[in-house]
């Protein structure tokens, strides 16, 4: 009988911890108006016992029924110990401000008026402090502040201009997907409040699930206990966000589908998955414009190079171009006049090392000692071509460790299955030319397995690359690959 009665009581505390608030705001009122000269011979005065007393009457039934309904065990217990704490000091307060009250009624002197003045202002200090951990409790702790305009909360403006999306650097959990969990979810399911024994704050929680147990199935939306409760009629007492709460947009709740039907990989990166048309406006609302199918590194801002180590370069017969226009990334290309550049000429790419994303070395004299020097500084290197050169897997270490790097070119080398070991740790990896190489079909299997998106080429030399080149560029590279071919 006794478990029935504390959830049933307890529920009583959101009606009940009200009216407090109203008897003392009532008395504060009364107050002010006593001391009003032409209220002075109504009696004001004599009201206050009582409204001060029924202040602190229903101060005790909202601890009362506040501490049944924290049983429930939904709740954050140290943000519930706080509200508990500034609750007891309300009722305090209000009891001795009561007392304080009705002793000025019956005596005249400076000490009833100073009691009852300093513990009716801790009253309405206390209440403050008591409704704001409540409504943390309920609201989550940002709902005062969730609103507040950008230039008083600190946030960046909504209108502050957002640079451009990588899309296999963006985390589509993170980014598209947890903000809607945020805003709609974690007031009820929270580091605050726990309603049905279930957090979605963190992808642990949502891993584990609550009392009703897993609500994400992956690979299935519509399988899924979070997206089914978002659909049910607000009059149904499961229905997800509850009535009066804001209830998702419809562009949320495709995100959030969305998602879990790609598998709810909270690891799935834009790049990896599958887009849909009719998403692209809904991406574009949370992370601004994307464009898909442009290069990820196209979203990396440096500084521009020196133009003297610029034209340095330029002097030893090697084309520096933009990688594309406006952007202070550089591709770096070695035209059939620069075959002679060597080990010693590497040192002039050094100034422009967090320049270089696209580097051509293919048919110079470059070496294991030069390269092994270069590339570890080579920190936006985006491609990069050594074939037909001295290299072996010596320079495949360094390799190795250019997190940005997306495609090599091995032709006509000696590197092994041994060094191209080095790049299955690279995540942006995706193609890698090892035609004419020593390079097994057993070695680019076993690199395809651990860098699931890279491909190895072992049959044909690499095709032309397109799409950021000026037509003499383009021209080069025909002729470069001719010759290649035969």
């Amino acid at each position: 009988m006794l478990t029935e009665l504390q959830p049933f009581i307890g529920r009583f505390h959101p009606l009940l911890v009200h009216l407090p608030i109203g008897f003392l705001l009532l008395a504060g009122a009364l107050e002010l108006l006593s001391r009003v000269p032409r209220f002075e011979g109504v009696g004001l005065r004599r009201l206050m016992p009582t409204v001060l007393g029924l202040t602190a009457l229903t101060t005790l039934g909202a601890i009362v029924t506040g501490n049944l309904l924290s049983w429930s065990g939904e709740y954050d217990a140290a943000l519930v110990g706080r509200h508990q704490q500034w609750g007891l000091m309300l009722g305090v307060a209000v009891t001795l401000a009561c007392v304080a009250a009705w002793w000025r009624t019956r005596a005249e002197g400076a000490a009833p008026d100073r009691l009852y003045a300093g513990a009716f202002v801790a009253a309405l200090v206390l209440v403050a402090g008591t409704g704001h951990f409540g409504g943390s409790l309920t609201h989550g702790e940002t709902y005062l502040t969730e609103h507040m305009p950008a230039p008083f909360s600190g946030r960046a403006s909504a209108s502050t201009t957002r640079g451009p999306v990588d899309p296999s650097a963006t985390l589509v959990f993170k980014t598209l997907v947890a903000p809607t969990l945020d805003a709609r979810c974690v007031t009820c399911h929270g580091p605050a409040r726990q309603a049905g024994k279930l957090r979605l704050d963190s992808p642990e929680a949502i891993r584990t699930g609550g009392e009703s147990g897993a609500v994400i199935v992956p690979g299935s939306a519509s399988a899924s206990l979070l997206v089914r409760r978002i659909f049910l009629p607000t009059s149904d007492k499961k229905a997800m966000p509850p009535r009066g709460h804001p209830a998702p947009s419809h562009a949320e709740v495709s995100l959030l589908r969305w998602w879990i039907d790609q598998g709810a990989s909270f690891d799935l990166v834009l790049a990896d998955a599958q887009v849909t048309p009719d998403l692209e406006p809904a991406m574009a609302d949370r992370l601004g414009p994307v464009d898909l199918g442009a290069p990820s590194i196209l979203s990396v801002r440096v500084q521009p190079g020196d133009p003297a180590a610029i034209e340095a370069v330029k002097a030893l017969k090697l084309r520096v171009e933009p990688l594309q226009a406006g952007s202070s990334l550089l591709m770096v290309q070695a035209p059939p006049a620069a075959r002679a550049f060597d080990d010693t000429a590497l040192k002039a790419l050094e100034p422009l090392s967090a320049q270089i994303a696209w580097l051509d070395l293919g048919g110079t004299q470059v070496t294991d000692a030069g390269l092994s020097l270069l590339l570890p500084r080579l920190v936006n290197l985006w491609k990069v071509s050594l074939d037909r050169t001295a290299i072996t897997d010596r320079t495949l270490l360094p390799l190795g460790k250019l997190q940005r790097l997306e495609s090599v070119n091995l032709y006509a080398t000696s590197v092994t299955d041994a060094g191209l070991k080095a790049l299955d740790g690279l995540p942006r990896l995706r193609s890698v030319f090892a035609w004419q190489t020593q390079v097994t079909p057993a070695g680019a299997d076993a690199l395809q397995a651990a860098a699931k998106k890279a491909r190895v080429n072992l049959g044909a030399p690499p095709a032309p690359i397109t799409g950021m080149t000026t037509g003499d560029d383009q021209a080069s590279t025909d002729a470069t690959t001719k010759k290649k071919a035969d």
